[in-house]
C-alpha cells in the first residue's frame, strides 16, 4: 500500500496554463447564449482528466462505496438531476471541497479530518450538490461573460489544483480581480445551496444541527488562519452570515438537539482516510492519547476507534500481530460489524496468509454480501491462491459498483491475461491507466487490445470509444 505525507503533485506552469486556457474557453463572450448542459458536461469531462493527472484519488472500495452511499441518499431525496454525479476523495491536507462542472464533487482528506460526525459530511455533500443542481457554475460563467472574463476560470483552476502556494495565489488573485461580481453572486449561491442542504437533510430525517456545527468549524478555521485562508473558505465566503441564517432555520424547525446517531461507519472511514494519507509515526501518539482520554472519560466509541486507528498504524508498519491485537479489541466491542471481520481478513492477506484470509473474508461476505471492500480482498486472496475463475467472477461482480476503481481494472487485466484472454487483459489495463491519469499507457494497452480482439467482440467497440474519448480530452 503506497503512503504519502504530501501526495499533492506540484503543477508545472505549463499544466497551469493549459488548465486556465481550457477553462477560459468556456467563458469566451457569446452574446445571448447560455452555458448549456451539454457544454457543462464537456467541461466536466475535460476537467476530470486534468485533475486525475495532478492529484491522488482515495478510491479504496470501502471509501468509495461509503461516499457514494451517502450521496445516493441525498440525490434520492433531491429528485431528478441534470447530470450523473461522481464523488471523489482526494489525498490532500488542504481544508477543501468543490463542485466542478457536470456533477463532479471532490472532497479533500483535510476537510474530512475536521469532521466529527457523518451528519457534518452529509451537510457539506448536500451543500455541494445544491450548487450543482442549481447550476451555479453555469450561471457564474454566464455572468462572467458580461462582467469579468477571466475571474471565474482562474477560481476554478485554483480550486481544481486543490492547494499549495500556486493554487492559493490563483484563487486569491482572481477574486481580487473581480471582487464585486464574485461576492455578489456567491452570497446568493451560498444561501441557496445552504437552504437546499437544510431541506434535503430535514426530509431525509437527518439532524440539521450538523450544518451548524460544520459552519462553526469553518468559522474557527477562518479566524485561526486569517491571512492564509483555505480555498474552501475563499470560494465559500460569508461563513458568519451563513451560520446566522442556518441557525435560524434550525431554530424554527425545532431541530436544536442532536439525537443519538450511529457514527460507526463514518469514524471507520475517517480512520481509514487518515491511515492512507498520514505518516503512521505521527498517528501513533495521537491514537495513544485518544485511548487514554477515552478510558478516563468512559467513552467506549472513542476507545474503539483509538484501537482501530492503532490497528491501522500497526498494519502500515507491517506489524501484523499488533494490528490483529488492536483490531480484536474493536471487534469485541462491535461483534456485529461484519466489515471489521473484513479488516481482520485484510490483515492476514497483507501478511501473506491467504488461507486464513480466505476463511475470514468468506465469513464476512456471508454476513454482508453487499460490501465491496470484503469482495475485493476476497477476490485478491483467490487470485493469490491461483483460483482465477473464482477471482474473476468476484472482480466482474464489482465492476458496476466500482467502475472507476483503477486497481480493480488492474487485477482484472492480470487475471484475464493469465487465463489467456490477451485482448480482454489489455483492455482492462487500458482502463487502469486511464483512471490513473496516464493517457500514454492507456492508449498503448487499448491499441494492443484492438490487435487481439475479434471484430465482433463487444469489448473492441468499448476500446475504440475510449480511444476516441482520450483523443478528445488530450
Amino acid at each position: 500500500m503506497i503512503k504519502s505525507n504530501n501526495s499533492f503533485r506540484r503543477i508545472s506552469p505549463l499544466i497551469l496554463s493549459m488548465l486556465i486556457i481550457f477553462l477560459l474557453s468556456f467563458v469566451t463572450p457569446k452574446p445571448a447564449q447560455a452555458f448549456t448542459v451539454g457544454e457543462e458536461k464537456e467541461a466536466g469531462e475535460k476537467l476530470l482528466v486534468l485533475v486525475r493527472q495532478q492529484l491522488k484519488f482515495l478510491n479504496e472500495p470501502d471509501i468509495t462505496q461509503y461516499i457514494n452511499g451517502l450521496a445516493h441518499s441525498i440525490l434520492t431525496t433531491a429528485g431528478p438531476q441534470y447530470f450523473n454525479y461522481h464523488f471523489y476523495v482526494i489525498d490532500n491536507k488542504v481544508f477543501n471541497a468543490f463542485a466542478a462542472p457536470s456533477g463532479l464533487i471532490f472532497f479533500h482528506s483535510g476537510l474530512i479530518e475536521t469532521m466529527d460526525t457523518e451528519g457534518e459530511l452529509v451537510g457539506v455533500m448536500a451543500h455541494e450538490i445544491g450548487h450543482v443542481t442549481s447550476r451555479h457554475i453555469a450561471e457564474s460563467i454566464e455572468k462572467s461573460q458580461k462582467i469579468n472574463l477571466g475571474s471565474l476560470a482562474l477560481v476554478l483552476a485554483g480550486i481544481a489544483m486543490g492547494g499549495g502556494d500556486i493554487s492559493q495565489a490563483v484563487i486569491t488573485g482572481s477574486i481580487a480581480a473581480g471582487a464585486s461580481m464574485e461576492l455578489y453572486f456567491s452570497r446568493q449561491h451560498e444561501e441557496e445551496a445552504d437552504r437546499l442542504a437544510f431541506k434535503w437533510m430535514k426530509e431525509s430525517n437527518r439532524n440539521t444541527h450538523d450544518l451548524v456545527t460544520m459552519l462553526q468549524k469553518m468559522r474557527r478555521i477562518s479566524q485561526f488562519r486569517q491571512g492564509d485562508i483555505p480555498p474552501y473558505l475563499l470560494t465559500h465566503p460569508d461563513t458568519e452570515k451563513r451560520l446566522s441564517y442556518v441557525q435560524d432555520l434550525v431554530a424554527m424547525s425545532r431541530d436544536m438537539t442532536s439525537p443519538p446517531q450511529d457514527n460507526f461507519a463514518f469514524l471507520r472511514i475517517k480512520s481509514r482516510i487518515l491511515s492512507l494519507t498520514r505518516n503512521p509515526t505521527a498517528l501513533l501518539p495521537r491514537y495513544l492519547n485518544n485511548l487514554s482520554q477515552a478510558k478516563t472519560q468512559g467513552d467506549p466509541l472513542q476507545e474503539a476507534f483509538a484501537h482501530y486507528g492503532l490497528a491501522q498504524v500497526h498494519l502500515s508498519n507491517a506489524d501484523f500481530n499488533k494490528a490483529r491485537e488492536s483490531l480484536l479489541k474493536v471487534i469485541a466491542l462491535f461483534p456485529d460489524k461484519a466489515i471489521l471481520q473484513a479488516d481482520l481478513g485484510n490483515i492476514y492477506f497483507q501478511e501473506g496468509n491467504y488461507d486464513k484470509a480466505l476463511e475470514i473474508l468468506t465469513k464476512a461476505r456471508q454476513a454482508d454480501r453487499n460490501c465491496a471492500y470484503t469482495a475485493f480482498y476476497l477476490a485478491r486472496a483467490y487470485e493469490q491462491k491461483g483460483e482465477l475463475k473464482t477471482a474473476l467472477a468476484l472482480y466482474n461482480e464489482l465492476l458496476p459498483i466500482l467502475p472507476e476503481y483503477s486497481r480493480l481494472h488492474y487485477h482484472l487485466g492480470q487475471v484475464k491475461a493469465a487465463m489467456g484472454e490477451k485482448g480482454q487483459g489489455h483492455y482492462s489495463l487500458g482502463l487502469y491507466f486511464w483512471h490513473e491519469g496516464n493517457q500514454k499507457n492507456a492508449v498503448f494497452h487499448l491499441q494492443e487490445a484492438l490487435k487481439n480482439l475479434p471484430e465482433d467482440d463487444g469489448t473492441r467497440k468499448k476500446a475504440e470509444l475510449l480511444l476516441e474519448t482520450i483523443k478528445k480530452s488530450s
